[in-house]
């Protein structure tokens, strides 16, 4: 997820944007800000990537809270919204990345988002360096050198790719024939199923080779297995960090930073392949539990705005899950934001009692009542 702070005084631009790219996907509004200098101090203490910012602002001018931005975070992204087009050449003097004047166009805005998008590829390290060799079990399922087209794999047929995928979820191990004919036809009979398995695997092997790639398909006694070569699975090393977390072992910013680089989704997420769902939750599972250790350590250690990070990303995989929302709750609360932990609180009510029809937790009503006395609300200044 690409995550993205909004600045603008104007409230109706602010909501407008924020709609506009959550219809984008693979977005996470972060932030949303009225306040320029408020932004950059919040900026400071969270994990951004991109900030769209209004370039002409009552009290600081866009381009000065840009400078203030890149000050404490050289990375982060700057994509300038204004009215006016006068402004290009000072924006790009900065270095912003992007230019988009009001009203924003939809197409337009989700070409700037592209743009967003391959920066923040680029710089992430590991499975998204250009040129790496990788395959990607996370969100979707590829085989690849290198960004480009023409150093992956490129499927001729649903089930090619389905064989690929089923190799590897087999870590090199060999895969029975038979096994891999009831998966991917469990509706034929057995000698077509083999005539199938044939010639899939020989479309697999023709693709490989084609496409250069460091992978060698091996027939043994009952099976077929994938030496993988040089080539390593970004599942196998999340699950390796995420156990590593588990253990109380190298916990950290860079650590968090890795993880969420690798969980671009669900594990085989576009794939509708049986045979992943149980790793799938596994991973899933591992994650949830990862972020809340994490987040229990970046709280130890009073860095808030990573602790806050982890729990969103949890309540994100798991909604319903009172533990996690009751945590962020918390948590806002000791930072003073109240308005952001009733927004926790309704999100959280209308998972449980209005989709899975269940009453919430007595220890969540009294967190909400708590939430909602008069005290803590003179207390918050809300």
């Amino acid at each position: 997820m690409i995550r993205v702070v909004l600045v603008d005084d104007e409230e109706l631009a602010l909501d407008m944007l924020e709609i506009m790219l959550c219809e984008l996907g693979n977005v996470d509004i972060v932030g949303k800000y009225m306040n320029p200098l408020q932004a950059v101090e919040e900026i400071k203490q969270r994990q951004v990537d991109a900030v769209f910012l209004d370039i002409e602002m009552p009290g600081m001018k866009g381009v000065d809270v840009a400078r203030a931005i890149q000050t404490a975070h050289p990375g982060l992204h700057i994509i300038f919204t204004t009215a006016y087009a006068e402004y290009a050449v000072e924006a790009f003097e900065i270095h912003s990345l992007d230019y988009l004047l009001k009203p924003i166009k939809q197409d337009r805005l989700h070409h700037s988002f592209k743009r967003i998008e391959e920066a923040v590829a680029g710089r992430s390290g590991g499975y998204e360096e250009s040129g790496s060799p990788r395959i990607c079990c996370m969100g979707s399922f590829s085989v690849k050198l290198g960004q480009s087209e023409s150093t992956q794999l490129s499927w001729r047929t649903n089930k090619e790719k389905e064989l690929c995928a089923l190799l590897v979820h087999r870590s090199g191990q060999t895969v029975e024939s038979t096994v891999i004919m009831e998966t991917l036809w469990p509706e034929s009979n057995a000698e077509k199923a083999r005539t199938y398995l044939h010639t899939c695997i020989s479309l697999l092997r023709k693709n490989i080779r084609e496409s250069g790639l460091p992978l060698t398909v091996r027939k043994t006694a009952h099976g077929y297995s994938l030496d993988c070569g040089s080539l390593v699975c970004d599942a196998t090393e999340l699950e390796q960090l995420l156990d590593k977390t588990l253990e109380d072992t190298g916990l950290g910013v860079p650590r968090l930073e890795r993880i969420m680089a690798l969980y671009k989704g669900d594990y085989l997420e576009d794939c509708d392949f049986i045979w992943a769902y149980h790793r799938r939750d596994k991973l899933a599972d591992k994650y949830v539990h990862a972020l809340r250790r994490l987040a229990h350590f970046f709280k130890s250690n009073d860095q808030r705005s990573y602790a806050l990070e982890c729990l969103r990303r949890s309540v994100a995989i798991s909604p319903d899950s009172e533990q996690d929302s009751r945590e962020l709750m918390k948590l806002h609360m000791e930072m003073g934001d109240r308005n952001e932990a009733i927004k926790v609180y309704r999100q959280l009510e209308h998972e449980v009692r209005e989709r899975l029809g269940v009453e919430l937790e007595p220890e969540t009503a009294a967190l909400y009542q708590q939430l909602t006395s008069s005290h803590f609300r003179i207390r918050s200044g809300a």
